[in-house]
């Protein structure tokens, strides 16, 4: 059974690693705004590398931000 993420603000951290070493974004979606998912990213370069693992947690934190947006995850 997959893990549940509490989306709303101030949303789930996700751990990744970019050019200045480990870093993180934040996935979230505000209650006034339930239909966009937000997502604060750690570098303006887009060079941001995941494993696997960590690209596995991204996914379903993401999932769960769509579902709680109405949307289908699947």
């Amino acid at each position: 059974m997959p893990q549940r993420y509490d989306v709303s603000y101030p949303g789930v951290r996700v751990w990744c690693r970019d050019e200045s070493g480990s870093s993180s974004l934040v996935v979230w979606r505000s209650q006034w705004t339930p239909e966009v998912i937000r997502i604060e990213t750690p570098t303006v370069f887009n060079r941001t590398v995941w494993t696997v693992g960590q690209a596995r947690v991204l996914r379903d934190v993401l999932d769960a931000a769509v579902r709680c947006a109405g949307g289908d995850a699947r």
